[in-house]
């Protein structure tokens, strides 16, 4: 973005509460242009599902830049695993074998694609929460857990290289690992995406809204760019800011009542 603004372009990382503390910092800056957040599901969409008392209104308080691209979420095994494919692990649990999977935290996007694939399959798993993708990921290479939710980024490599097997994509099928099928493709009524988008503060004057827009716009088309999210599991995909905001409303919206479901509440 920074070769078409004309400017350099500083990356700042604020950890905390799955992004939120970040997300709410940008949502109280000064909205002239200059600060502005990159915004996965968590921070706009899943969060508002489940907490009650989210610091700031992932729709009001941002002006929406536009997409970045879609990810998806997979659902690996450890080799030995008795199931390939989600109906394998449907006869699986209808066997009644006790099935558990892990994620990397209750309200992750990973434990509301298992919710996802339960309410649409009658299917019964317990959910294990990890500290973090990374000991989750660890604990499935090493034996401790079968069964597990891993975003694109950590999946790609371990599927690719044999460590672990993909049973399906919440979500797309992916182009970084393009032989897993998507929970909709294997028949689960599935086909929301999983978004990444670009946000400033609410209130953004719309000649700068528009030029961000652009300068976003020309970077996803960029070769270089394009290879850097494929290879993090993002297929690069913009999408207008207007479009994007409505996007997430209704997603919100549909994820709330997954969560009221599954009893997901976060204080």
């Amino acid at each position: 973005m920074g070769k078409t603004l004309g400017q350099s372009v500083y990356i700042e990382n604020h950890t905390g509460a799955a992004g939120t503390l970040g997300t709410q910092m940008v949502a109280a800056s000064a909205n002239d242009g200059y600060t502005i957040t990159v915004g996965g599901m968590t921070t706009h969409v899943l969060a508002p599902a489940i907490y009650p008392k989210l610091p700031y209104d992932s729709i009001k308080d941002f002006t929406t830049i536009g997409r970045i691209g879609t990810s998806s979420i997979m659902l690996v095994a450890t080799k030995d695993f008795a199931a390939n494919d989600i109906k394998g692990l449907i006869a699986l649990a209808r066997k009644g074998e006790p099935i558990q999977y892990g994620s990397w935290g209750v309200g992750s996007t990973g434990q509301f694609c298992a919710e996802i694939l339960m309410q649409q399959t009658g299917i019964k798993m317990d959910h294990v929460p990890f500290n973090g993708i990374a000991k989750l990921a660890g604990d499935l290479l090493g034996g401790h857990i079968s069964l597990a939710r891993l975003d694109m980024a950590n999946a790609t490599p371990l599927v690719k290289d044999g460590s672990i097997k993909a049973l399906a994509a919440c979500g797309e099928r992916s182009p970084s690992l393009p032989d897993v099928a998507s929970y909709k493709e294997q028949g689960v009524p599935f086909d929301r995406s999983l978004s990444w988008a670009m946000y400033a503060p609410a209130g953004l004057a719309e000649p700068i809204a528009r030029k961000l827009s652009a300068a976003l716009k020309d970077a996803l088309a960029d070769a270089d760019v394009k290879e850097k999210l494929l290879g993090l599991g993002i297929t690069p995909q913009f999408v207008p800011g207007d479009e994007q905001r409505d996007i997430n409303a209704s997603d919100i919206a549909a994820w709330k009542q997954v969560a009221k479901d599954a009893g997901i509440e976060l204080k």
